[in-house]
């Protein structure tokens, strides 16, 4: 577990979490806010660095004292290899097991890793899925190759007709 202090890392952060958009939606956009004055006092944990391969923001220990609020103790994750990133979200160090927890991602792939986790942690585990709207001047600006990737029309948004 690797803490990134300092502007410099949090911005290298920020730019390599861009390059993954939008799998790295909920880290990247925490990640911002972070670059941006950390308004909400989170930490971000990478397993190693620069070249990392799972990141975690989190709330700073002293900022998690109530264990029953999933609010409070929510955790955003990323990761480019998410079949190997088990072994870094394990320890309470990362991620408190204790609490009641909420953990945010943009990747469908750490779902069987979350629920490996709580078998092992012999916890419950409740999934929700959200879908997520983007306007296509963010779309075109963020992640242009969706654009094309989608079939979208690049000034509605929408399906174009075939």
């Amino acid at each position: 577990m690797f803490p990134l202090q300092g502007a410099q890392m949090l911005q290298k952060l920020e730019n390599s979490l861009r390059k993954s958009l939008p799998e790295s939606l909920k880290v990247y956009g925490t990640v911002f806010h972070m670059n941006q004055g950390n308004p909400f006092k989170l930490k971000a944990l990478v397993d190693k660095w620069p070249d990392f391969n799972t990141v975690v923001v989190r709330p700073q220990e002293q900022e998690m004292t109530d264990d029953l609020d999933h609010y409070t103790n929510t955790y955003q994750i990323y990761s480019k290899d998410p079949k190997n990133c088990l072994k870094f979200l394990d320890p309470p160090e990362v991620i408190n097991w204790k609490q009641h927890l909420q953990i945010q991602s943009s990747q469908s792939s750490l779902n069987e890793v979350i629920q490996s986790l709580a078998a092992t942690k012999r916890f419950e585990v409740k999934h929700t899925q959200r879908i997520l709207y983007m306007a296509p001047e963010t779309l075109r600006k963020l992640v242009p190759s969706l654009l094309d990737a989608k079939n979208l029309s690049p000034v509605s948004g929408r399906t174009k007709a075939m």
